[in-house]
């Protein structure tokens, strides 16, 4: 992504748990969104669990620049939340990127 590192980036997640498991996979979720709302940069942390779909999570996520997504990705949190996922997921999460 070309982008310029002083424009909010969003990130639009949909994430498929293994069925039945989407109430753990929004536990583990929730836990991350408590640090990462305490991070600097980071704006909105959202996620729902989708109406249409039992075993999908939809989430969002509002960073004021792409050093403060970074700064995200580097947290123990999120590795934390990265080993949950790889045993809650019943297929890779789709993310979009975008520009605000």
């Amino acid at each position: 992504m070309t982008a310029d590192h002083h424009q909010q980036v969003v990130i639009f997640t949909r994430l498929t748990a293994k069925p039945g498991r989407r109430d753990e996979l929004l536990a583990v979720l929730d836990e991350l969104a408590v640090s990462t709302r305490a991070e600097p940069g980071n704006e909105e942390f959202l996620t729902h669990g989708s109406r249409d779909e039992p075993n999908v999570v939809l989430g969002y996520e509002r960073f004021v620049d792409e050093a403060a997504v970074e700064a995200h990705r580097a947290t123990d949190a999120v590795r934390i939340a990265r080993e949950k996922l790889d045993d809650l997921l019943a297929e890779p999460p789709e993310i979009t990127y975008a520009l605000a």
